[in-house]
C-alpha cells in the first residue's frame, strides 16, 4: 500500500475493433488463470483502497471485485474514461492503468504508487519517446480533473495530448532501468499480432 490512500482506475471501455473480439476476456495465463481485466484489477488491489473499472457494459461483468463506473460520455476514448474515473474516486489521487497491458511489472507499479511528486500527474515517458507521457500507467491527482475537463471541452480526445497541458511530472529513466529495462509494461494488445508477441514473451518468462 502506498504512503497515501490511492484509488485504482482501470480504463476498460475499448471496443477491441482492431483485435476483433473482446480482449478483456483473454486468459493469457491458462484456462484457470485470470482474464485480462481481472489481471489488471489484481495488479491494483495491493496498492489501492478502492478499485474503479470504467466501462459501459458493466452488466456483462457481474462478479468483478471492483466498482464499475460508466463513461460520462460514451465513445469519448481514454480521455473520457480517465475523467469518469477521477470523478468517481473518493481519494486525493489514483493509480490509472489500461485493461489491455498484461506485462505491467508489479514492482514498477508499486514504485509509481509510492512516488512523491508535486504536480497533477506522474506519468513516465517511454524510453523510445522521451518527450511524451504515458497516460495509462500513471498517478493522477484530483487536481487533474478540472483541467482535463477543460481540454475535453475543446474537442480534444487524445489523452496523451491532454496531459501535456497539466502539471505533468516524469519520474525519469531510472524507473525503467531499475524495474523494467525493456519497458514491456507499456505493451498493450491491439491486434492478433500483438497477442502472439505477448504470448511468446510470457512463455519465456
Amino acid at each position: 500500500m502506498s504512503r497515501h490512500p490511492l484509488s485504482g482506475i482501470v480504463i476498460a471501455g475499448g471496443r477491441s475493433r482492431r483485435f476483433g473480439a473482446d480482449k478483456r476476456r483473454l486468459r493469457l495465463w491458462g484456462d484457470h488463470g485470470p482474464h485480462l481485466l481481472g489481471h489488471a484489477i489484481a495488479l491494483l488491489q495491493p496498492l489501492c483502497v478502492d478499485i474503479i473499472v470504467v466501462m459501459n457494459d458493466g452488466v456483462a461483468w457481474p462478479d468483478l471485485p471492483a466498482r464499475i463506473v460508466a463513461d460520462e460520455q460514451p465513445g469519448s476514448g481514454a480521455l473520457g474514461g480517465v475523467i469518469s474515473g477521477l470523478q468517481a474516486m473518493h481519494t486525493a489521487a489514483a493509480l490509472v492503468i489500461a485493461a489491455d497491458m498484461p506485462l505491467i511489472v508489479p514492482e514498477l507499479l508499486a514504485a509509481l504508487a509510492d512516488w512523491s511528486f508535486t504536480g497533477d500527474v506522474l506519468a513516465p515517458t517511454a524510453p523510445s519517446s522521451p518527450d511524451l507521457p504515458q497516460p495509462l500507467l500513471a498517478v493522477y491527482r484530483q487536481s487533474a480533473l478540472a483541467p482535463l475537463r477543460q481540454v475535453f471541452a475543446t474537442g480534444e480526445r487524445r489523452l496523451q495530448v491532454a496531459l501535456t497541458s497539466l502539471r505533468w511530472v516524469d519520474p525519469g529513466p531510472e524507473l525503467w532501468q531499475r524495474y523494467d529495462p525493456a519497458a514491456r509494461s507499456l505493451v498493450n494488445i491491439n491486434t492478433p499480432d500483438d497477442l502472439a508477441q505477448i504470448q511468446h514473451w510470457l512463455k519465456k518468462s
